[in-house]
């Protein structure tokens, strides 16, 4: 192991942690790093919805999150309501708040405007015929605002009926033009393609596939995807996936996983608890960040109800938060933020680390170093599990990021 701090970060699927007997051994300590192919910015992390209370408590608690990306929709149909009229206000407060807390925004381009559209028509689709009126937004949009965000996605999960209503091919070639004006105005502020809801039932990544053969990726920075799913095991295998599909057909983009996050209430069949939403947190960043992610925002930061007002029949979406509506944290918060504060701007290291298990329980392991820093990442599969570091040449802090105690 190199020389300097290291930091072991243990968590449990439970809650116990602790470091009393010679169950487990750390091997294969690989100090012989190349960082030739490693992305220079290393792990970012942020929330989607989060900065529209435009209240300072809400700034405080990313902080204290460690939210340090905003995904946020800049709404054609807000901005402008009937054609020429234009209102910035929201959006110059939400840029002008977001600039004093060193928060980076990642601009979203959608949806459409009801005035496009001819009695009759579907809403949720630009038509080639409407592309001009979307590209004057889009203009205006990269002009005030393109030098001060972080970046630019385009739209929202276009391969599901609720959030796209056109064509493939028309939306292929919104995306293609979209992409190549803001790189005319903005040239050096990276752009996202995709916004995929990366699922099979969704067929998500035949979706990719297509979009790639029509040239979508040509003048892309990033690829954005959505990989929800019941395990964020099988979520990450399927972001590795993406990953390998679009290196094959000789691309080299950085994976954004601008969505992705867990429900505690509501009718959503997966919803889950609200102690186990605090490991969803925890799996989805390390799995991602080791499945080839370069941005991960969670969904969402804020609950939409607290607790004791919930009634019956209220929509899962308003329970993926990470705090509640008064901004205190939920358990998963709290993981969030040990963990970011740990993680970000690291490099996830490839058999970096392995550990021998002599009782013969599942257990694993994934590393991340940062300067001279180096953070393991433990977990396993019981309500009970005892570690011991044997060998180990640094100083190292063992960190429960379900409760947060540590031990030196």
């Amino acid at each position: 192991m190199k020389k300097g701090t290291s930091i072991l970060l243990l968590i449990t699927l439970v809650y116990l942690v602790s470091c009393q007997s010679n169950n487990y051994q750390f091997l294969n300590r690989n100090s012989q790093i190349s960082y030739t192919e490693i992305k220079q910015s290393g792990i970012q992390l942020g929330a989607c919805q989060a900065g529209l209370t435009n209240s300072k408590e809400e700034y405080e608690l990313m902080d204290t999150l460690g939210v340090e990306w905003i995904r946020s929709a800049f709404f054609w149909g807000r901005l402008e309501k009937e054609p020429g009229v234009w209102n910035f206000a929201f959006y110059d407060k939400l840029m002008e708040d977001a600039e004093k807390s060193n928060k980076k925004i990642l601009i979203i381009l959608t949806y459409d405007v009801p005035w496009i559209h001819k009695e009759g028509e579907r809403g949720r689709n630009i038509s080639n015929k409407n592309l001009p009126y979307f590209l004057n937004y889009v203009e205006i949009i990269a002009r005030r605002y393109g030098d001060r965000a972080a970046g630019f996605e385009i739209w929202n999960e276009p391969n599901t009926p609720m959030f796209w209503k056109g064509s493939d091919n028309e939306f292929f070639e919104l995306t293609k033009k979209t992409t190549e004006l803001l790189k005319q105005i903005v040239p050096d502020i990276p752009v996202a393609v995709g916004s995929i809801f990366y699922h099979p039932v969704m067929f998500g990544k035949s979706y990719l596939k297509k979009m790639i053969e029509n040239g979508v990726l040509e003048n892309a920075d990033a690829v954005s995807i959505h990989p929800y799913g019941l395990s964020m095991s099988a979520s990450a295998k399927r972001v590795t996936a993406a990953d390998k599909l679009i290196k094959e057909y000789g691309y080299n983009k950085e994976i954004w996983i601008t969505e992705i996050g867990v429900t505690t209430g509501g009718w959503y069949p997966n919803k889950t608890s609200v102690p186990k939403q605090a490991n969803a947190v925890i799996e989805a960043i390390v799995r991602f960040s080791a499945a080839g992610a370069d941005l991960i925002t969670w969904f969402k930061l804020l609950d939409g109800q607290m607790p004791e007002d919930v009634i019956s029949g209220i929509s899962s979406e308003e329970f993926f938060g990470l705090a509640y509506p008064d901004f205190s944290l939920k358990p998963s918060g709290k993981s969030f933020s040990l963990l970011s504060k740990a993680l970000q701007g690291s490099h996830y290291i490839p058999d970096g680390i392995s550990l021998i298990d002599i009782s013969n329980n599942k257990l694993e392991s994934y590393r991340f170093d940062l300067n001279d820093i180096t953070n393991i990442i433990i977990w396993a599969d019981r309500s009970e599990k005892i570690i011991n570091v044997n060998g180990y040449q640094s100083a190292f802090t063992i960190v429960n990021l379900i409760t947060g105690k540590k031990t030196i």
